[in-house]
């Protein structure tokens, strides 16, 4: 009795996936609590804090640190970091000289904090010994615009009723009466107290009115710019910082190698879906870094950067993933060219029908540098009405006769689209909208329209009709439009498809901005252009796409007629045997794979599959080889081991099978079946 439990625990582990335990978000340790509470609390931004927040480990934490002070690094070329270390001077500075005669710490009274974000004013004026005045000090500031903050304006803090340390004064919440001493009760209205404040001292009293020199205010007034310009040095430290690379941190920080992580470049990236000749759909994607880093090589300059591009699911599954190299040589020319336009990294491959969260990641190999971007994909399925892709918004399109097996970026029939993440364009430029529509009955491509309009400000700027039927056949629409006569603003594209009878039937619509430049400079490309794209590559990806989403069926079909056109590559081969291994065709998977695993150096992979079916078919003794092959060759698997502890079992050796388990323990003490089986093997 108790082997036939034991049996079905065996059947139990082999078949069923245990469900991942959800994570508990630790407490955050003493060190980053304070680095975070107390170093940064004022410069830190608020999106910034939230990702450190959602950290787990110790090695996170400091990547994101180091992250932090780079991206606020002046000079980033050399080794000192100027702005930290300032910082760290004015920190050190509040602590030393503003928290005498308080029991707040120096960084946490408001000059401290005032000193911390802005630094040391341009002059101070002292009013402390003003008969009938409370102790009060007026900070002078010139600032950069590029703050957000007025070129000039007045910090004043006081003692509130004469004790205490200093606090920040506001003209609307403390006015001048709270400057003048016993004067609670005394003054009848703001302008009594303004008056009061003038006889003593008529220099602060102007002062109190308004923190902007020159802006004239009444007492009683609220000086709007003055509440203003408070939050707004409490909002200052972002604004030269975006915290985008903050959010890459967190998207990548599983998927990139530590000396990488604290060196985010941003970038824009565009993605489109485009529907090819024969009918497959292709996502079209470029990424545009925002700086390059190159190693010079005999003259010339040497760019390396990796690609990795990640299709999921809405549960966060992965439906594809690919890495690309994309080395290339710029000459000087070309360099020079580039810091001064940009660079854009394009390429495209295959996709199934569904909506997808895609994630792309470019890393630098030469500066360890990486950027990435993430977005969201619809690729059309059947539909019984007309479907209009989103709009692509490019600067220019070329006339290319497409070759048989062609496979080039944003390319669709003959035409090449010329286009880059960011919609700007100027008023010398053309506006080319590139888009397809699926799904076109013949009444529609025969008496349909286009209705073509364009928003400034979204007020209706011009409107124009086409005919569907004067574009040809095929799913491809290209419209252009010259924007000679568009002043430079924001404008919103909108397509509208009609029937005959004037009646929307789909249709999209795209933000761009034409900016007072006569012209953009535009990015030099860098494309994986392929010349053959054979047939069993796209069986091949769409195939493993299908088997990832879970429609077996297709996914069999496809790798099934990959595998037979290329039964020598391996790839295939193990893809073929995924799907059969799913569908249960276990003495398939063993026919597929088999010739594989006699490979000089066969692939963890294959071995562990054809394992799996020989024990799914119970042929333990070869399940075994094939187990024991693996973690001879591998290392150490845990799924793997727990298989083997089971074989061992089956075939009546439980001493073995105790040592496989025991092992599997060691390594993850978290295992409730195996720790049990372990139990009930002991006690005989």
């Amino acid at each position: 009795m108790k082997d036939k439990l034991l049996v079905a625990m065996l059947s139990m582990l082999f078949f069923l996936t245990p469900l991942p335990g959800k994570d508990l978000k630790a407490a955050l340790p003493e060190t980053y609590k304070k680095w975070l509470e107390e170093e940064v609390v004022y410069i830190i931004g608020s999106r910034e804090r939230d990702v450190f927040l959602q950290l787990q480990t110790d090695r996170e934490r400091d990547i994101f640190i180091e992250a932090f002070w780079k991206q606020r690094d002046p000079s980033p070329g050399t080794p000192q970091n100027e702005f930290r270390d300032e910082h760290h001077r004015r920190l050190e500075y509040a602590k030393k000289f503003y928290g005498r005669g308080t029991p707040v710490p120096g960084w946490r009274t408001d000059r401290g904090r005032m000193y911390i974000v802005l630094g040391p004013p341009r002059t101070t004026e002292q009013y402390d010994s003003i008969n009938g005045v409370y102790p009060a000090e007026i900070w002078f500031y010139q600032v950069d615009p590029a703050l957000g903050l007025p070129a000039a304006f007045n910090l004043i803090f006081f003692k509130r009723n004469g004790i205490g340390d200093y606090i920040l004064y506001s003209p609307t919440n403390d006015g001048p009466g709270s400057l003048v001493a016993n004067s609670m009760n005394d003054f009848k209205d703001d302008m009594a107290a303004y008056k009061a404040l003038q006889r003593l001292s008529p220099t602060l009293a102007t002062q109190t009115l308004s923190l902007i020199p020159g802006e004239r205010n009444t007492p009683g007034m609220e000086s709007l710019a003055s509440i203003k310009l408070i939050a707004d040095i409490a909002a200052s430290p972002g604004k030269k910082v975006a915290p985008d690379y903050a959010d890459a941190i967190l998207r990548y920080k599983d998927f990139v190698e530590v000396e990488y992580t604290a060196n985010y470049i941003p970038g824009e990236a565009l993605f489109q879906v485009i529907q090819d000749l024969s009918g497959l759909f292709q996502v079209h994607y470029t990424i545009e870094p925002a700086k390059i880093t190159t190693q010079e090589v005999g003259g010339k300059y040497e760019v390396r950067f990796q690609l990795t591009g990640r299709v999921s699911d809405a549960q966060g599954r992965t439906v594809y993933q690919f890495d690309k190299d994309f080395p290339f040589l710029l000459t000087a020319y070309d360099l020079e060219g580039v810091r001064s336009k940009s660079i854009s990294i394009q390429d495209a491959f295959p996709i199934v029908a569904g909506t997808y969260n895609f994630d792309i990641l470019l890393k630098n190999t030469l500066s360890r540098e990486f950027t990435g971007a993430a977005g969201k994909i619809v690729v059309p399925g059947a539909s019984a009405s007309p479907l209009m892709s989103p709009l692509l918004l490019a600067y220019g399109a070329e006339k290319k006769p497409p070759s048989p097996g062609e496979r080039v970026p944003f390319k669709a029939g003959d035409e090449q689209i010329l286009c880059q993440a960011r919609k700007s364009f100027g008023p010398k430029e053309s506006l080319v909208l590139f888009f397809q529509i699926y799904g076109l009955t013949e009444d529609l491509r025969a008496s349909g329209g286009l209705l073509i309009t364009f928003l400034k400000e979204d007020k209706e700027f011009s409107t124009r009709r086409a005919r569907v039927a004067d574009h040809g056949p095929g799913p491809s629409f290209i419209d252009v439009q010259p924007l000679k006569d568009f002043p430079p603003g924001y404008y919103q594209a909108r397509v509208a498809l009609v029937d005959a009878q004037g009646r929307e039937v789909a249709g999209r619509k795209e933000d761009f901005e034409v900016s007072l430049a006569p012209a953009v400079p535009r990015p030099l490309v860098i494309s994986k252009v392929t010349a053959s794209v054979r047939k069993e590559d796209d069986l091949y990806v769409t195939g493993v796409q299908f088997m990832n989403t879970g429609d077996l069926a297709a996914a069999e079909a496809r790798l099934s007629e990959a595998y037979h056109i290329a039964p020598q590559r391996p790839e295939f081969a193990l893809a073929y045997g995924q799907v059969l291994f799913r569908k249960g065709d276990f003495r398939r998977v063993k026919e597929v794979l088999t010739p594989l695993a006699g490979a000089p150096e066969p692939r963890a992979e294959v071995l562990g599959l054809l394992g799996q079916a020989c024990h799914a078919l119970n042929e333990f003794e070869a399940a075994l080889g094939y187990y024991t092959d693996y973690l001879t060759r591998f290392g150490t698997n845990l799924d793997i081991l727990n298989y083997l502890g089971t074989c061992y079992f089956q075939l009546g050796n439980r001493e073995e099978a105790l040592k496989a388990w025991t092992k599997s323990l060691e390594i993850n003490p978290n295992q409730e079946k195996i720790r049990n089986l372990v139990e009930s093997l002991k006690k005989k």
